[in-house]
């Protein structure tokens, strides 16, 4: 329905499919009366900004569709307008309520922007040999791989064979921060968990959750764990499978003593998660990354990570597989960038995409609970990869259950914690 720029014949276009190309003044006409809108105007390699007739014809649909709610768009294979990498939008795209992808979803209309543009996505097979997908990394987490990864949980088991979790967690202000961590582990099956927390705070945590252990740390002042704390965490840890460090521990000097000085002593083979105040600490480390070697789970939300790659919080959204994938290679971790649209990247460069946005998550001790989520499935056995995928999605799974059951305002992260037996039961069974 665009015109076609000078030069070109719309001749062959019309003999061989029989659209019917229009101006700006016959698209109002039809606008006014249609049900539904194809944008198949632009593809996968737009890297400008819109103008001209495009840019037009696009505002003057969103225009009409504002009068028109109940007139849909459907984008075939991603809104003209929008990065098929990146998910950045010029602001003149027009927002589908579907988007059919033609042979590969792109990982655009699942990240930034593109989650909110796209609509309902689907893929349509145009036959594309599987030899030419071989080499793409970036792979969307669907239930059938979640189910696959879920461990087996043998009725012969003991707790050991679940897996013994230490979590060094919580201060004076961030008390709940232990406790949402530890909670999550042990709702996702750990066998054992073990919170190590400065000693005044013991029995406010040991209250809430009775079903834990207990490492109780000396402190320098009430509330604040100090230097000899982490010569004790050390000495126990041979004990323990996972390491989950840093949910709630401040940033002062004492907290930045016991997170270095453990992660440089660790012992061999231990599992490790390191979340929140931990990745705020190591942000200020130059280079951190070449003084503490092993692979490890980081778990950053868009501003950490800007703190740890020296960068800013938009430079981030704007290209969060790309620099997700870069850095997770750089620094040798297996990095999850949190957000809409979740990234999960192996530092070999295998990534997984959570197709998800949801608004639940969006309050304090969310990020708690899934730090706590992934430590329970490390225990059990799940590699540190797997672990992070499949911690994205049982997080994201438990989040969607409670938008349908209560709304998407007012929800606490404490909510989801029974939600997380819940979905794992459906998941298995489905």
């Amino acid at each position: 329905f665009i015109d076609t720029p000078k030069g070109k014949t719309v001749q062959g276009c019309l003999e061989a499919s029989g659209d019917i190309f229009a101006g700006l003044a016959e698209l109002e006409e039809h606008l006014a009366d249609a049900d539904l809108v194809i944008d198949a105007l632009l593809g996968t390699g737009v890297n400008r900004s819109l103008e001209g007739i495009y840019k037009e014809a696009l505002q003057m649909t969103a225009n009409v569709r504002n009068t028109r709610p109940e007139m849909q768009v459907l984008a075939v294979d991603l809104p003209s307008g929008l990065n098929a990498d990146t998910g950045q939008a010029d602001d003149a795209c027009l927002k589908a309520d579907f988007t059919l992808s033609l042979g590969i979803a792109k990982q655009g209309l699942f990240t930034h922007r593109g989650l909110e543009l796209s609509g309902a996505v689907s893929v349509a097979d145009i036959g594309i040999p599987p030899e030419l997908t071989t080499d793409i990394q970036a792979v969307l987490i669907e239930k059938d791989w979640a189910k696959s990864v879920l461990p087996v949980r043998s009725p012969h088991a003991n707790k050991g064979s679940f897996g013994r979790v230490m979590i060094v967690a919580g201060s004076d202000r961030y008390i709940g921060a232990a406790i949402l961590a530890g909670s999550a582990a042990m709702r996702v099956g750990a066998g054992l968990v073990t919170l190590a927390l400065p000693k005044s705070l013991t029995g406010a945590v040991a209250s809430r959750i009775p079903e834990a252990t207990y490492l109780p740390l000396p402190e320098v002042s009430s509330g604040t764990a100090d230097n000899s704390a982490a010569r004790l965490v050390l000495s126990e840890l041979g004990k323990y499978d996972v390491l989950l460090i840093g949910p709630g521990l401040g940033q002062t000097g004492y907290s930045a003593r016991l997170v270095t000085e453990v992660l440089s002593n660790l012992p061999v083979g231990l599992k490790v998660i390191i979340d929140a105040d931990a990745l705020n600490i190591l942000s200020a480390i130059p280079d951190w990354w070449l003084e503490y070697k092993f692979d490890a789970v980081l778990t950053p939300h868009p501003g950490e990570m800007a703190r740890l790659a020296k960068t800013t919080t938009e430079a981030v959204q704007s290209d969060r597989f790309g620099l997700c994938q870069k850095f997770a290679c750089k620094w040798g971790k297996t990095l999850i960038l949190k957000g809409a649209g979740t990234i999960v990247t192996s530092p070999q460069g295998e990534t997984l995409c959570n197709p998800a946005a949801n608004p639940v998550l969006a309050s304090a001790g969310t990020g708690d609970v899934l730090a706590g989520i992934i430590g329970g499935l490390l225990g059990q056995g799940v590699s540190l990869f797997e672990a992070a995928g499949l911690g994205v999605y049982l997080h994201s799974l438990a989040a969607e259950a409670l938008r349908s059951e209560i709304g998407d305002a007012g929800v606490l992260a404490s909510d989801l914690l029974l939600k997380l037996p819940v979905v794992i039961k459906g998941l298995k069974q489905d």
